[in-house]
């Protein structure tokens, strides 16, 4: 034990607070909904609404996979797929999401499971 190596735990504190404003952006969804409504896409209120439920949704399912994956894999790893699959979503949401079932697909569901991957970490490392 005298051999390993200490993280300062300040830092874990920071990097948690920076992965869960991060993850936030899917409590923001009220932001994109506005231009959810107008020309190009002209989704109507329901179908913004079902994105966010379906994200919601995909996080919960997901964050119980990813808190069991967490023993396994460990908390580094896990973050960074999750940043980069929900990254990933909202980026391919962007490029491809011109139809409803494209949103759904890349916000409401890759993005999602994005979350989930990566929420469970500061959670339970700052615990």
């Amino acid at each position: 034990m005298a051999n390993e190596k200490v993280i300062n735990r300040w830092l874990v504190v920071v990097g948690a607070v920076l992965i869960q404003l991060a993850l936030g952006a899917l409590y923001a969804w009220s932001v994109f909904t506005k231009a959810l409504k107008e020309a190009p896409y002209n989704f109507t209120t329901p179908q913004t609404q079902a994105i966010f439920s379906a994200g919601l949704f995909i996080f919960a399912l997901v964050m119980i996979f990813a808190g069991i994956q967490m023993k396994k894999v460990g908390p580094q790893p896990l973050a960074v797929a999750g940043g980069l699959v929900f990254g990933g979503g909202y980026i391919l949401g962007g490029l491809f999401g011109n139809s409803f079932i494209m949103q759904l697909m890349c916000i409401g569901i890759i993005g999602g499971a994005g979350i989930g991957l990566a929420y469970v970490v500061p959670i339970a490392v700052g615990m």
